[in-house]
């Protein structure tokens, strides 16, 4: 192997770091100079490769990712919000069943003291007075059946008996209580202002009372789930949050991966710049220090370079006059054939010849013998 493309390896190398360390001077002399420059203009036109366009590149990158973190702290915001609502309307939809539970209470409450001081006009009047007596004569049978003794037979008997009792007892209770809730929250929607006295009147202003609390906790769960709803319909419209939030982060992680190739051309034109009037006011003596380290490693890279380039066309001359030695070889073969073949030739032509002279031989002794 040629010994020479080994040495042309190692100069490649050699560039290549020395390239990478040029780039990180570039790189860090070029956020270095961003840095100072804040938010001056000291370029004109913001456009291209010049150093206006360069940094109108990078604050634009910048714009990006504020606007980024912008919409995942909104988004983020929305996410709370929608954990605070959904907190927010369980509590009071498990205040609003307290609030029911007691409302139907005082509601019972009132429509019994309602229904005992009633006059016999009153239509639910002959209702309770029917319930009560089924329910007293319910529970007369029920007393009756738990004192009956007997066999086996009429105790599963009985057992029957005072299951079906009870249920029926339990049923015209309830219908009773519905009835007593029924009257009071008939007298609380009626809106009379006639005052009551006694347990009547306190039931009748807890009941009041409660009645405003659901209505008021009514309005304010209607609002929440409102806005619960709307933040659902914008979710399904515009995607999952948490989705949304994962493909800003990827975008902030594309873009601040553009910034090291910004600083490396900002840096770099810098360098080339560094008699301009622009960049002059921003450079401190450690810039440059790096820009003479970086002019000695880009020196280095072009003098490897042209060695490379020097190897590489000796190594073209030997293997140009390798390929016209092996040319010359088959032109000498060539010949070698191209002689062979002309004595070949000469020899079926001695051939011809000498089968034209026997021709003529043959044919002047047939005229000779007096033809044929």
């Amino acid at each position: 192997m040629d010994e020479r493309k080994s040495v042309i390896r190692e100069l490649k190398d050699k560039n290549r770091a020395d390239s990478e360390a040029m780039d990180r001077l570039f790189e860090n002399l070029g956020e270095s100079l961003f840095q100072r420059i804040g938010e001056e203009e000291p370029f004109s036109g913001n456009e291209g490769e010049g150093p206006g366009g360069l940094l109108a590149e990078f604050r634009k990158l910048h714009s990006e990712i504020a606007e980024s973190r912008d919409i995942i702290k909104s988004l983020e915001g929305d996410i709370q919000r929608l954990k605070e609502l959904e907190t927010e309307i369980t509590g009071k939809e498990g205040e609003q069943t307290r609030l029911e539970n007691e409302f139907d209470e005082v509601n019972v409450n009132l429509g019994k003291a309602l229904l005992e001081n009633a006059g016999s006009d009153d239509p639910l009047k002959p209702q309770e007075e029917s319930l009560i007596i089924k329910v007293d004569e319910l529970e007369k049978k029920q007393a009756e059946l738990e004192g009956k003794e007997g066999g086996i037979f009429a105790w599963i008997g009985k057992n029957a008996q005072m299951a079906v009792s009870k249920g029926l007892i339990l049923k015209n209770k309830f219908a009773l209580q519905r009835l007593y809730r029924s009257a009071g929250e008939n007298f609380i929607a009626s809106g009379q202002e006639d005052p009551l006295e006694g347990e009547t009147g306190k039931a009748a202003e807890k009941a009041r009372e409660l009645k405003e609390q659901l209505s008021s906790l009514a309005v304010s769960l209607a609002m929440l789930k409102g806005e619960r709803r709307n933040m659902g319909d914008l979710f399904g419209a515009e995607g999952s949050p948490a989705r949304r939030i994962q493909g800003q982060e990827k975008h902030i992680v594309h873009i601040q991966g553009l910034f090291p190739g910004v600083y490396r051309r900002f840096g770099s034109l810098a360098s080339e710049s560094r008699m301009s009037e622009d960049f002059s006011p921003f450079f401190i003596e450690e810039d440059r220090q790096i820009m003479e380290r970086a002019d000695m490693l880009l020196s280095q890279i072009e003098d490897r370079d042209l060695n490379i380039g020097k190897i590489n066309a000796a190594i073209s001359i030997d293997e140009e006059k390798a390929e016209i030695e092996k040319i010359r070889k088959a032109i000498i073969g060539q010949k070698q054939k191209i002689a062979a073949a002309e004595e070949a030739i000469e020899g079926l032509e001695k051939q011809i010849a000498e089968s034209e002279t026997r021709i003529d031989e043959l044919d002047s002794f047939i005229k000779q013998s007096g033809g044929m």
